[in-house]
């Protein structure tokens, strides 16, 4: 890694999830976010603040030593990214709206097998 690149927050996703990846893809595109996105089975997860199970139950949003999960993670990750999205992050985060938005990311964490996605970035 770059020294650019490792100042840079790090979002660790499910690879080898159809809607994860797409998520990712997207993300990319409109959010535009100043972070690294990888697939948590792709890397030594040793040198994260993070075990395999929790990254198995939600994405990761890890800046330096502090860690975010699930829909805190999501909030972050538009917190950094351009235009309406960092707001858009702050209101995700907010904590009169947190319980909500940790409600419907666990709805579609648990069906994401189900929606829609593309081809995942890991395959087994």
């Amino acid at each position: 890694m770059t020294d650019s690149a490792a100042a840079m927050p790090i979002v660790l996703f499910d690879g080898r999830c159809g809607f994860c990846t797409w998520s990712v893809h997207v993300a990319r595109k409109y959010v535009r976010p100043r972070a690294q996105f990888l697939a948590y089975q792709s890397v030594d997860l040793d040198q994260f603040p993070v075990s395999r199970e929790e990254c198995e139950a939600a994405v990761q949003f890890v800046d330096g030593s502090k860690v975010s999960s699930g829909a805190l993670a999501v909030g972050r990750i538009l917190g950094v990214g351009v235009g309406m999205w960092p707001q858009v992050g702050r209101v995700v985060s907010a904590p009169a709206v947190l319980p909500v938005s940790e409600r419907v990311y666990r709805f579609v964490a648990r069906h994401r097998g189900r929606l829609w996605g593309v081809t995942p970035a890991i395959s087994d």
